[in-house]
């Protein structure tokens, strides 16, 4: 890495070091983050690039930004990946958080005044399709797993487990298209800046990285954040979380119910299958316990969604939910 940020952005490394996912590096002056970049479109990454650049311009406190190569490119490539480099903030420790939903509220605000339509970076009316797909892909994986003899403890509590969570998904499709068709979104419901996975730990950092933007309903993050704290231990809802970004950005029944369709939704389920067989060896045996904890606090996920639904209810007397009768 220390020849990559030579050679393509001259820059002189002092030490390197990690945050979570993201591998970081120190200079003289600053720190900065490299990112592999190639699962992203040139055409995406360049959107990414132009939201960063309007955070920044709006003074978004957690915007890192894109360091261009000596050539002014977006990406540098090295042993067949390609790379993007940014710049993060000079304020760098871990930011004391006074109300969540508030801020995330304003940042959602700010997102929707972005001064173009992304296109490549969109998901706004995509996650029905998206979903499908996944289900497809994974549902033609199991059959050929069931065909073949399981050779790990693994196989086998995915082959057992698919079919519940098969219809889990396919329950939060057809709750998704019934709110699209029975329901009308505000403006509150436009499109803004998102994060991928949006989690109380993101935003307590001193930055954000781009590449983990995406432009899409700010029920994304919501539902994303209550999910990574049902994930992390928390088996209740943050009303108070909720109630904050609902004083700054008042909410319609269409937000709602896209948030509880998006719960609904069991993508953590997905991409720990998904990461398990595409995980190295030394890998695997961390993500076998982390499918063994989702299958058995299954129960209390159902409840954690039942009680989303109930809450709504008493919060917000002219909202219902439509229930489902299984929860």
């Amino acid at each position: 890495m220390k020849e990559l940020l030579k050679k393509h952005y001259g820059i002189d490394v002092l030490d390197f070091f990690s945050i979570g996912q993201w591998q970081g590096f120190k200079t003289k002056r600053n720190i900065g983050f490299i990112a592999a970049v190639s699962h992203i479109d040139h055409k995406e990454l360049y959107e990414l690039y132009e939201m960063s650049r309007y955070l920044l311009m709006t003074n978004e406190r957690k915007a890192a930004s894109f360091l261009l190569t000596v050539n002014g490119d977006l990406t540098a490539e090295h042993n067949g990946t390609r790379y993007a480099v940014f710049q993060i903030p000079q304020q760098t420790k871990r930011l004391n958080i006074t109300s969540l939903g508030k801020e995330l509220s304003f940042f959602h605000e700010v997102g929707r005044r972005l001064p173009f339509t992304p296109i490549h970076s969109n998901r706004i009316g995509q996650w029905r399709n998206l979903w499908a797909r996944r289900i497809d892909q994974m549902e033609q994986f199991w059959s050929i797993q069931i065909a073949s003899k399981p050779h790990h403890a693994f196989d086998k509590l995915f082959i057992e487990s698919f079919p519940y969570y098969l219809g889990l998904g396919e329950n939060a499709i057809q709750y998704l298209a019934d709110t699209e068709l029975d329901d009308r979104p505000l403006p509150v419901d436009s499109g803004t800046i998102c994060h991928q996975r949006f989690t109380r730990e993101i935003w307590e950092n001193a930055f954000s990285l781009p590449v983990d933007f995406v432009f899409d309903h700010g029920g994304r993050d919501i539902a994303e954040c209550l999910r990574y704290d049902f994930l992390t231990g928390r088996q209740t809802i943050d009303e108070l979380f909720l109630a904050e970004y609902d004083r700054a950005s008042p909410l319609s029944s269409f937000f709602w119910r896209l948030v509880f369709s998006r719960l609904l939704f069991p993508v953590h389920y997905f991409e720990c299958v998904e990461n398990y067989y595409l995980a190295e060896e030394e890998e695997r045996d961390s993500l076998q316990f982390q499918m063994e904890k989702i299958l058995q606090t299954s129960s209390q996920y159902e409840q954690f969604l039942s009680s989303f639904s109930s809450m709504i209810y008493l919060r917000k007397k002219q909202i219902v939910l439509p229930a489902l009768t299984w929860l």
